[in-house]
């Protein structure tokens, strides 16, 4: 007959012990892991979305200078004083009108030039 020795029985039943009582804790770790990857993954894709949204907002407003006159810019800021609004809009009127008469002046130089050379 065989002889068994006490660490061929106890070690698995100590294994199976130890792995019945760490059950929860084990299903908790995996469960706060996924959170902590989903987690991350947000709070990454929120950072980077701000980023983003910080340089546009910051770039819009370097082609907002680039492209519209500070006068008609200041216009836009000054809408509850109705004759300051006034004033405004025609100084941007007239300042249109001249650089279109200007525009319409050299055009029309040009061809009366590029006629001559014919």
């Amino acid at each position: 007959m065989r002889h068994i020795r006490a660490d061929a029985v106890l070690k698995p039943l100590i294994l199976v012990t130890i792995v019945l009582f760490l059950w929860p804790e084990f299903f908790a770790m995996v469960e706060l892991t996924t959170l902590l990857d989903l987690l991350g993954a947000t709070l990454f894709v929120i950072a980077f979305a701000a980023g983003l949204r910080l340089l546009g907002i910051t770039a819009l407003h370097r082609l907002k200078r680039l492209v519209v006159p500070p006068e008609a810019s200041m216009l836009l800021a000054i809408r509850g004083r109705p004759s300051a609004v006034a004033f405004g809009a025609l100084y941007v009127a007239g300042h249109v009108v001249f650089f279109a008469l200007l525009s319409w002046l050299s055009f029309n130089l040009v061809a009366g030039l590029a006629q001559l050379a014919v």
